[in-house]
């Protein structure tokens, strides 16, 4: 099925890396963590970490609420049958860990030439490093990054060009425009329906957004709203 929406025909800006983020100052706000479950028929969930067995992982995915009724308003923005499949939001510092962690052995067996702290350099842009402090936490520790894609509401994922935590250049957010493909199209729409809420695209991973946290801080010039946050109540 082809989906008419101008939002797909439209390119994205220039986008820019959230350089700096761990410098800006949170001014944390008391705001509750959601169950991705309960936002309606428009948005799903696949929480992709538990399903791997990761440590730590939940059996759902969980937004602040701020950040989901934005999810909300985007996911009421799309075409035709498509909704929003979130993978991951609220990710615990264990989880965090084990990310990091299994990374940074991919990139050892792939460069062993490399030293530790060269790998962990590395590892960054796509995966950051497990900090559970209060000054630069983790964007999904804060509950104000999410991981999602586009659907159909039976679940089938649509063509965005790399499958989920492919950390390869062809999974920059922008890495497409310059090729006329359906995941070119998917990736704008994506992309238009989530910022226009509000919510900043992550450079590195067209799939991560953010909303209230240091990356998004560091893109908008916004006061960050969200630290790290506790497990989910209820979760």
């Amino acid at each position: 099925m082809r989906y008419a929406d101008p939002r797909m025909d439209t390119p994205m800006p220039r986008l820019l890396q959230p350089a700096g983020w761990r410098d800006i100052p949170i001014t944390p706000v008391d705001e509750p963590l959601v169950p991705v479950v309960g936002l309606g028929p428009r948005v799903m969930e696949d929480p992709r970490y538990f399903a791997m067995g990761l440590p730590g992982a939940l059996p759902g995915c969980w937004l602040r609420e701020g950040l989901a009724e934005r999810i909300v308003r985007a996911a009421e923005s799309l075409p035709g049958d498509l909704v929003l499949l979130v993978w991951d939001g609220w990710r615990s510092i264990e989880t965090q860990s084990a990310l990091f962690e299994a990374y940074v052995q991919d990139l050892a067996a792939q460069y062993p030439h490399m030293e530790r702290p060269e790998l962990e350099q590395v590892a960054r842009p796509y995966v950051t490093p497990p900090d559970p402090g209060h000054h630069a936490p983790p964007p999904h520790l804060t509950g104000g990054a999410v991981d999602l894609t586009l659907a159909r509401a039976d679940g089938t994922e649509l063509d965005l060009g790399t499958g989920f935590d492919a950390f390869v250049p062809e999974a920059g957010a922008a890495a497409l425009e310059d090729i006329d493909l359906p995941a070119r199209s998917h990736r704008r729409l994506l992309f238009h329906a989530l910022t226009a809420q509000g919510l900043t695209a992550y450079v590195e991973e067209w799939w991560h957004f953010d909303f209230g946290d240091q990356f998004w801080a560091a893109v908008t010039g916004g006061v960050p709203r969200y630290g790290p946050a506790g497990a989910p109540t209820g979760a």
